[in-house]
């Protein structure tokens, strides 16, 4: 994890080291509970040996370090984030979750990234998928259950009924790895990711799958809070202003290899102030 090297300062009451001040009506006390699905590198999956490792959770550690918090996850399937939260068995979500004005209605972000989609084939791509959503039209893609793929899925197929094309057939399944194997058995045609998770795959997988098409380049991510819950988004909000400014948001995302068009900061992929208002409606 990158070092707080610019987040230090007085110590604020309420934890031990805080430097940003924790929420007070925390699940666990002293402890940052967070909702997660780790199957979605770079941002959380599970390394040899069973612990979480990726953008997100060196993140929340930054971020639980700065309030004086331990951060705890609670790894699940992505569609059971937002009951988990709802329900507040979980603090947040921190799980790449894409904004939207559906989620939005249930949940108040903290945006952080700004990433697209991209589909996935067998090498070579021999359904030739190039054009989104034209290729699409009577092929098979997979999209992990309640994820933003299934959702752009579901209107490409409207969009297609309008064009007067046949449908897609769209493969919903639990998470990422299995919409993966979904393409490698032959099952299915392509299957949906980001941007960021494509460019993860094709390095690990060394010539496994091929990269079809880019799409949507426009979407923000962030850390989910429950609806009106303005106490935690504040700390979060505040704990990842510092995080930004010293310097460690940038080198993090070097060090996962996340291209710079990602950085929600810039000026150019969102606000250039993490402690500006959150992006709930999405994009």
């Amino acid at each position: 994890m990158a070092a707080l090297s610019a987040c230090g300062g007085s110590k604020t009451a309420g934890a031990p080291n805080a430097v940003v001040a924790p929420p007070k009506n925390l699940v666990s006390s002293g402890t940052l509970t967070y909702g997660t699905a780790a199957t979605f590198p770079p941002f959380e999956s599970k390394a040899v040996g069973g612990d979480l490792e990726g953008f997100d959770i060196d993140m929340v550690k930054a971020l639980s370090q700065s309030m004086g918090l331990r951060p705890k996850p609670m790894d699940m399937d992505f569609d059971g984030l937002i009951p988990a939260l709802s329900g507040k068995r979980t603090d947040i979500i921190n799980s790449a979750m894409y904004i939207t004005p559906e989620r939005a209605k249930k949940v108040d972000f903290v945006p952080y990234l700004v990433i697209g989609e991209a589909l996935l084939t067998r090498p070579g791509n021999p359904k030739k998928i190039t054009r989104i959503p034209g290729d699409l039209s009577g092929k098979t893609v997979a999209v992990t259950r309640g994820a933003i793929g299934e959702t752009y899925m579901e209107q490409y197929n409207s969009a297609l009924k309008k064009q007067g094309l046949g449908a897609m057939k769209i493969m919903t399944l639990p998470n990422n790895q299995d919409a993966m194997l979904a393409v490698r058995s032959g099952r299915a045609d392509a299957f949906d990711t980001s941007t960021p998770g494509a460019a993860a795959i094709l390095g690990k997988t060394k010539g496994a799958f091929s990269l079809a098409a880019t799409f949507k380049n426009e979407t923000k991510i962030g850390i989910a809070v429950r609806k009106g819950d303005t106490a935690t988004a504040s700390a979060i909000k505040k704990a990842l202003a510092r995080w930004v400014k010293s310097g460690d948001y940038r080198s993090l995302l070097s060090t996962y290899r996340l291209p710079k068009e990602s950085d929600y900061f810039s000026g150019s992929g969102g606000s250039s102030s993490p402690a500006s208002p959150s992006a709930a409606g999405g994009s």
